[in-house]
C-alpha cells in the first residue's frame, strides 16, 4: 500500500467524521484515496481559511476532523488557525500538511514547521514508515491537550510503499457543552483564554484555573462599543427565544451577546468566521444552526463560508446586522455597493427587516425562518 492510501485508511480507522480539503500536491492523493473508502464524495473547498474553520467548528461540536493542506494553504489559514488555539477544541482536530520540498507544484518553497512553531501549534514531521500510527497518535494528542495538532509529511512520500498493522482508535467521548468563556473569542474573555492556552500548551492542568465572572451586557461592554450594543438589544431580546442548538458569531459587537442575560452566541473566532463555523457544527450533526454576523465581517470573509454552505446544500440560518460601517474597528464607512454585491447570488434567500425597532416584524421573521428547511438570510437594517 502507498502512503496516501495508508493515511486514508488511518483516518477511517480513527473514525474521523469531517474532512476538509483544498486541492494541492500531496493532499490530493489522500483525497482520492479517501473517496475510495467513503460512501459519499468529499467536498472540495476553495479557500483554506474556510476549510480549516469548518473543521474547527466540527471539532468544537464533538466530531473528529482533519484538514488536508499544502504549506502555502496553512499560511492562508493563519488567522483561523491561531484563533483555534485560543478557542480550543473538544474532539480531535488534525492538520495534515504536505510539504513540496522541491517546489515542483508550488509558487515557492516554504517549510511548515517554523511557521507552526511561531503561532504555537504542536507538530510532528512523520515518515512513510510510521505514518499510519502517527495519524492515530495525532488525534490522541489533540484530544489529550484539547488543542489542534499538525502532522507534516513530504508530498513526494505519498507515492512510496509502506506497511502497517491496522487498528481502530475510537475518539474520546466528546459531547459539546456550551462554554462561552472557552469558545467565544472576544475582548470580554481574552486574558483568561490566553492563560488557558499557555497551560494546555505547557501540559499544565488548566481546568482548575479560576474562571472570571460572566459579564453582563450592556453593563460590562466597553465604552467604545456600548452605544452599538445597546442598539442591538431589542433584536437579541427576541432572538434568544428563537436561537438554534448552535449559534456562531464573529468577534466584535455581536459576540457581546454571548454573555448574560442573552446567552445568544456559542462559538466565535475571527471576523467573518461565523458562517464557516456554522457549517462545521452542521457537519458534526447539529441541524438547527444559526450564524450571526455584521455587514463588515460578512463582506470580509463571511460570504466565503456562505458560498460553501450553498454549494454543500446546508440550510444555515444567517443574521446580518447592517449598520453600514465597521463598528468594531472604529466606525469606518462601508462602500454603498459592497454588501449588495456580496449578497447578490443569494437574493432568493434573503428576508429584510427594514425597521429593527419593529418587534412584530422581527418576531414574525424569526418565526418563519425557524420553521424553514432552506438556507435563510435575515438582513436587519440599522442604517441611519
Amino acid at each position: 500500500m502507498v502512503v496516501s492510501d495508508a493515511i486514508a485508511r488511518a483516518l477511517a480507522d480513527a473514525e474521523v467524521k469531517v474532512c476538509t480539503y483544498v486541492p494541492g500536491y500531496g493532499g490530493s492523493a489522500v483525497y482520492r484515496a479517501l473517496e475510495k473508502l467513503s460512501d459519499e464524495p468529499i467536498f472540495i473547498s476553495f479557500n483554506e481559511e474556510v476549510a480549516y474553520t469548518i473543521a474547527h467548528g466540527a471539532s468544537v461540536c464533538g466530531a473528529r476532523s482533519v484538514c488536508l493542506f499544502k504549506t502555502h494553504g496553512v499560511m492562508k489559514a493563519a488567522n483561523t488557525l491561531s484563533d483555534s488555539l485560543l478557542c480550543g477544541i473538544n474532539a480531535g482536530l488534525v492538520l495534515l500538511i504536505s510539504e513540496d520540498h522541491c517546489g515542483t507544484h508550488s509558487d515557492s518553497i516554504i517549510d511548515a514547521k517554523p511557521f507552526l512553531d511561531g503561532i504555537g501549534i504542536a507538530s510532528y514531521t512523520t515518515s512513510p514508515i510510521t505514518i499510519y500510527e502517527d495519524v492515530h497518535q495525532a488525534f490522541e494528542l489533540s484530544e489529550e491537550s484539547k488543542l489542534p495538532y499538525a502532522l507534516i509529511i513530504d508530498a513526494e512520500a505519498m507515492k512510496r510503499e509502506t506497511e502497517f498493522i491496522p487498528f481502530h482508535s475510537a475518539p474520546v467521548e466528546s459531547v459539546y457543552h456550551r462554554d462561552p468563556l472557552q469558545h467565544i473569542l472576544s475582548p470580554l474573555f481574552n486574558p483568561w483564554q490566553r492563560k488557558i492556552f499557555k497551560a494546555k500548551r505547557d501540559c499544565i492542568e488548566w481546568r482548575s484555573i479560576p474562571r472570571p465572572p460572566m459579564p453582563v451586557i450592556p453593563r460590562d461592554t466597553s465604552d467604545n462599543w456600548k452605544k452599538a450594543v445597546e442598539a442591538y438589544v431589542p433584536v437579541f431580546e427576541i432572538f434568544k427565544k428563537f436561537r438554534g442548538e448552535i449559534v456562531t458569531g464573529d468577534t466584535g459587537i455581536s459576540s457581546q451577546f454571548a454573555a448574560e442575560p442573552f446567552n445568544c452566541i456559542d462559538i466565535v473566532t475571527y471576523m467573518g468566521g461565523s458562517t464557516s463555523l456554522a457549517i462545521g457544527a452542521w457537519l458534526a450533526g447539529y441541524r438547527d444552526v444559526w450564524a450571526v454576523t455584521g455587514d463588515f465581517s460578512f463582506i470580509a470573509a463571511g460570504h466565503l463560508g456562505l458560498m460553501e454552505a450553498k454549494l454543500r446544500g446546508i440550510p444555515l440560518k444567517v443574521i446580518i446586522l447592517n449598520n453600514g460601517k465597521a463598528e468594531t474597528t472604529g466606525g469606518q464607512v462601508i462602500p454603498d455597493l459592497a454588501l449588495a454585491l456580496a449578497l447578490a447570488p443569494y437574493e432568493a434567500h434573503i428576508r429584510y427587516i427594514t425597521d429593527s425597532s419593529d418587534t412584530g416584524m422581527v418576531r414574525e421573521t424569526f418565526t418563519e425562518v425557524k420553521r424553514s428547511k432552506d438556507l435563510e438570510i435575515i438582513l436587519i437594517n440599522y442604517l441611519t
